[in-house]
């Protein structure tokens, strides 16, 4: 019995070991999870900055590519700024209130698609600069 009562103490020591200090830790908020959890103003610009390292990783930057480290280094620089530029509410709650936050950021942290080493935001400057 005592044995039994040990061995399920050192598990439970084991089980705790591994949650507390192996385990990935699983985000508190998730965009997807918006309308049920609101997410307060500086998660959600982080889970939205995690997307953006995803479109850095699709090439996101156009003809003239950054490489991907080169463009999470460029996200990392512009989060703080953009974030604050958008001027978001503390707390983010529903998917309208997210893209309504989320694109005017997502534009601003990402970089533009180069062409002729130029960053190309409008349809005018991707006309003068990409259409060669």
């Amino acid at each position: 019995m005592q044995r039994l009562l040990l061995l399920i103490a050192l598990v439970a020591v084991a089980a705790f070991a591994y949650l507390h200090w192996f385990a990935a830790p699983v985000p508190r908020y998730r965009l997807a999870e918006i309308e049920r959890q609101p997410i307060p103003r500086e998660e959600f610009f982080a889970l939205w900055r995690d997307t953006a390292y995803g479109l850095c990783e699709r090439g996101a930057a156009g003809s003239d590519r950054l490489a991907p480290a080169d463009c999470r280094a460029y996200v990392d620089r512009a989060h703080a700024r953009c974030a604050a530029r958008a001027g978001a509410p503390a707390m983010i709650a529903g998917k309208a209130e997210s893209r309504r936050w989320a694109r005017p950021y997502l534009d601003c942290v990402v970089p533009a698609p180069v062409c002729g080493g130029v960053e190309v935001r409008t349809l005018d400057e991707a006309l003068r600069y990409c259409a060669r």
